[in-house]
């Protein structure tokens, strides 16, 4: 299916907007895999970050992983490893889950371009960083299905810092990533297409 979304994204044709700018993506939990490569295949040259080292990720379990990277402190690392891939220069970022988060907190560093985009996906910890201000256009998109709070709750406060806030029906964590339970293709090819476009009208 992954594969099959990619080939709609591609008409889109990402090489249209500005080449200078590069494209970073921060995965979740899950690392990077097969799927999520092809997946992004749509976007051109672009580099994707992982909170692991190398592919997939080290753990027999989701929650395994979240624990293991919340005591290792990961968003302070992730959010280090986006910076010393944008450096600070202008960047199309997207991001999901703990990679959302940690992009929320990239942005709103003196590390973040102030002509950067960025496309936040589910980053639940972004509730516990609200007195942050992104430095530039960001847009949070959450699951509308959260097991640890309601994402409708902080919608005003995520608006409230500048930045675009929506939560997307009928969702559950993890829609955008082909490797999670959650996944959602049809959305997933939604989100894609209107990333490319609105990044092609930034820079025409």
């Amino acid at each position: 299916m992954a594969r099959w979304a990619c080939k709609r994204y591609a008409t889109l044709k990402p090489h249209l907007f500005d080449a200078s700018m590069k494209i970073v993506v921060a995965s979740d939990i899950h690392g990077i895999s097969v799927e999520l490569r092809s997946q992004l295949a749509c976007l051109g040259p672009h580099t994707v970050l992982s909170p692991w080292p190398g592919e997939g990720k080290p753990f027999a379990s989701e929650q395994e992983a979240v624990t293991a990277f919340h005591l290792q402190d990961g968003l302070t690392s992730y959010a280090r490893q986006i910076a010393d891939v944008t450096q600070r220069e202008p960047a199309l970022l997207i991001g999901f889950s703990v990679g959302a988060t940690s992009l929320w907190r990239h942005v709103s560093s003196p590390d973040c371009h102030p002509d950067s985009r960025a496309f936040l996906y589910y980053g639940s910890r972004i509730r516990d960083h609200l007195t942050l201000t992104p430095r530039c256009r960001t847009a949070v998109f959450f699951a509308e299905s959260e097991p640890s709070f309601q994402p409708e709750a902080v919608v005003n406060a995520v608006i409230n810092t500048g930045a675009q806030c929506e939560v997307i029906p009928g969702t559950r964590h993890g829609f955008m990533h082909p490797n999670s339970p959650h996944y959602r293709a049809d959305l997933a090819q939604v989100h894609f297409q209107m990333i490319l476009r609105e990044a092609m009208n930034d820079h025409r």
